[in-house]
């Protein structure tokens, strides 16, 4: 008998050690090796490209050839984007970045634009001496960039997780900048382009062995994006709802299918997201400094005291709720902020700006219309001690509160101890928590995108696609925050140079004297460039613009019509947004105010 159990035991045990074997032989097979294989060969397809084609249709002066060459090397770079922005970020903006000019100011230097976009503007203007050389400068450099990522990426190890981290984050590329116009604003090759892209992810799930529906899903996707007639055709909220997400999920279930875990990348994406609207999709935590500055329901609740309670001017007069009044989405309907004179206390003078809402002001990483603060925290600290806007002292502030037993108590619950006492630090990072759960991701849009299709009428949605689409809203206005930070990876906050008149007429036009971010960083490029602002419940945040010079939506859907402050007479060299008319009817117009009124929350 124990003969018997002896070789039962053996035998269970050889019948474990194979499967375990089968199993560790599964895992330990990854197909990282194959991916980066197929990367370094696609690249090496660009780089024939560019210097096969490219730069032979420039010698010959061959405009048409010129342009062919020019779109299939950016069609073959769009094969590769998901690998390229994932593990080259910085080499990714030489290569596809926006054609403006990249300013380090702690360094006080000026990064000139290169790359796709840049080649872009070159091409599709006149030719001339000046604009040809210009180009081949632009083909040189791309050669050179595309050369330093081989390199690179001959010692690179990379990883499974890795690889679907990054499939992930293209399809939020795809959804929020490829299928807008974002980077190739003149050719308007988007949709070709973002049908290279999802071309490019089926091919590395081949490599995973996906089962035939997923790449029959991005098939279906693709043939769509090639049967648009054109650029304004593409019927967008279908895309997204009926393709783009199916298709993210669909990765999602193979990720969790071979036991792939998910990476914490350096998105703000939180890091099983598979949706840009799905409810609990961005992060916040990675919009703050470390781990000691993650919300707790108890900081949020101290910070909505201090934010409505006056015991942070020296007066006793003002409170933050003063100017960010929540019902009207913290703003206070004022052409400008209302502010105290500062020699006489009790008298009120208009400010210099208008009152941005703070709704989703927690997902930004810049603040003000100047972008002056890094951080909510900094704002804060900004505000309290303005002497027109709250002439405070945070150092006061927490000496009075820490008088207060009802105060001290509500320190201690939310910062642990019984030693919790007020500081400068804790006022402001209670108002900097309060202000980043002022983020609901509620409105009828975020509902309709995840999966209530009774939300939105007809005219919401071609608003939505007008948006995405003709009026290219949202090559600036990025989804799904709808405001300057851009998608996937929300590591920046953007500025934008529209030309913004004084005064709400259309005949004369003269630009408004606030000189925005070169008022703190006098680089000609910042001359009348002010923050994007978000998009999300702007029904309700009335007056518009940094002055607040125009009074309701219509006007200003009528500003950006035009052309933006070029459009409307004014010569500015370094106006951002593209100066040509959107020719945009007054129905679509309509249809996309009635769009943004569906982002209310």
């Amino acid at each position: 008998m124990n003969g018997i159990k002896q070789i039962s035991i053996f035998f269970l045990l050889i019948t474990s050690t194979t499967l375990f074997g089968i199993y560790c032989s599964t895992k330990s097979d990854p197909a990282g090796p194959r991916v980066k294989a197929s990367f370094d060969a696609e690249l090496a397809k660009l780089r024939q490209i560019v210097e096969g084609e490219l730069r032979p249709a420039l010698a010959a002066k061959n405009e048409a050839a010129l342009k062919k060459s020019f779109l299939h090397a950016r069609s073959q770079y769009k094969q590769v984007e998901y690998y390229m922005e994932y593990f080259f970020p910085t080499t990714a903006v030489l290569i596809n970045g926006a054609p403006i000019d990249e300013i380090e100011l702690g360094e006080n230097l000026v990064e000139q634009p290169t790359g796709f976009q840049v080649m872009e503007e070159l091409i599709y203007e006149a030719p001339n001496a000046e604009n040809r050389q210009l180009l081949a400068n632009e083909i040189n450099k791309m050669k050179l960039n595309l050369a330093r990522v081989a390199r690179y990426n001959a010692q690179y190890e990379i990883t499974d997780e890795q690889i679907f981290d990054a499939m992930r984050l293209e399809v939020f590329r795809i959804t929020s900048l490829g299928i807008t116009g974002f980077d190739t604003p003149t050719a308007l090759q988007s949709l070709p382009e973002a049908a290279a892209a999802l071309n490019g992810i089926k091919g590395v799930l081949s490599l995973y062995g996906a089962e035939e529906g997923l790449s029959a899903r991005i098939d279906i996707a693709i043939s769509v994006l090639h049967q648009a007639p054109d650029f304004n055709a593409l019927n967008r909220l279908d895309f997204i709802t009926k393709h783009l997400q199916l298709i993210s999920a669909d990765i999602d279930q193979l990720r969790r299918k071979l036991q792939i875990s998910p990476v914490s990348g350096s998105s703000a994406m939180s890091d099983d997201a598979i949706g840009l609207f799905q409810k609990d999709a961005l992060d916040v935590k990675r919009f703050v400094g470390n781990h000691t500055e993650y919300p707790t329901e108890e900081k949020i609740a101290l910070g909505k005291l201090l934010f409505n309670s006056k015991v942070l001017s020296n007066a006793g007069n003002r409170s933050c709720a003063s100017c960010h009044h929540e019902s009207r989405a913290f703003t206070d309907g004022l052409r400008t902020a209302s502010g105290m004179d500062e020699r006489d206390k009790s008298k009120s003078i208009a400010l210099l700006r208008n009152t941005p809402t703070l709704l989703y002001a927690g997902f930004q990483r810049g603040f003000f219309y100047d972008l002056k603060a890094g951080s909510l925290e900094d704002q804060a600290l900004d505000v309290v001690h303005h002497k027109q806007e709250m002439d405070g002292s945070l150092k006061d502030a927490a000496s009075r509160i820490n008088r207060d037993s009802v105060w001290t108590a509500a320190f201690r619950k939310a910062y642990g101890t019984a030693a919790a006492k007020a500081d400068p630090w804790k006022i402001q990072h209670a108002l900097a928590t309060y202000i980043r759960s002022l983020a609901p991701f509620s409105s009828r849009v975020d509902q309709y995108m995840r999966g209530d299709q009774q939300q939105l009428n007809e005219e919401e949605k071609r608003g939505f696609n007008l948006f995405m689409g003709k009026a290219k809203c949202g090559s600036c206005h990025f989804a799904p925050l709808f405001n300057g930070t851009q998608s996937p990876m929300f590591a920046k906050s953007e500025a934008e140079v529209l030309g913004v008149p004084g005064r709400p007429d259309t005949a004369k036009a003269v630009i408004d004297k606030d000189q925005g971010r070169y008022s703190l960083s006098p680089y000609p490029q910042y001359r009348y460039a002010f923050k994007t602002t978000t998009l999300r419940n702007v029904a309700r945040t009335a007056p518009y613009m940094h002055n607040g010079v125009y009074k309701s939506l219509e006007e200003v859907l009528d500003f950006y019509n035009r052309g933006g402050g070029a459009g409307i007479g004014m010569s500015l060299e370094n106006q951002t947004l593209s100066a040509e008319p959107l020719n945009l009817s007054k129905k679509e117009m309509q249809q996309i105010i009635a769009f943004l009124k569906a982002l209310d929350d």
